[in-house]
């Protein structure tokens, strides 16, 4: 899961753009349930990930958080957006080794949908421009689960 989650560098924005970022956040708040997982030569439809425990697959975000688990333990990374950005830039930090990591990915949300294109390796001016796959990049599509009553 760290591969995939270890995302966070963000220009200090001003005013309205900060303001917009914050409700961009709030907008991704929830529990999600990965559903697609794509790289180059791979690709891992619904179907195949429903074969994996749900609890494996799930992310929570909340505030600038989103957490994973991995082997039964919080996996957690910073969230930073820039909703300025087209599209929106999304980076992730999470600690390996003591080190913060920090993936750098773009993303969208529509409806129930979260989609993230990320690098795996790399510094920020390798993010990817577009919602594909490729040698560094990973393509995950996550979705919305109903709110727990």
């Amino acid at each position: 899961m760290r591969a995939l989650f270890a995302f966070a560098l963000l220009a200090a924005l001003g005013g309205t753009a900060a303001s917009d970022d914050k409700d961009a956040l709030k907008a991704l708040e929830g529990t999600y349930l990965l559903v697609g997982l794509e790289t180059k030569g791979l690709k891992i439809g619904a179907d195949a990930l429903k074969k994996e425990p749900a609890a494996d697959r799930t992310v929570v975000v909340k505030g600038d958080q989103m957490i994973a688990k991995t082997g039964g333990k919080d996996d957690p990374a910073s969230i930073k957006i820039d909703t300025s950005k087209n599209p929106a830039h999304i980076d992730l930090t999470s600690m390996k080794d003591g080190k913060p990591e920090v993936n750098y990915g773009i993303y969208k949300l529509e409806k129930d949908l979260l989609t993230i294109c990320a690098l795996e390796k790399g510094d920020a001016k390798d993010r990817p421009t577009k919602f594909e796959p490729g040698d560094k990049y990973l393509l995950l599509v996550f979705e919305k689960q109903p709110a727990k009553k």
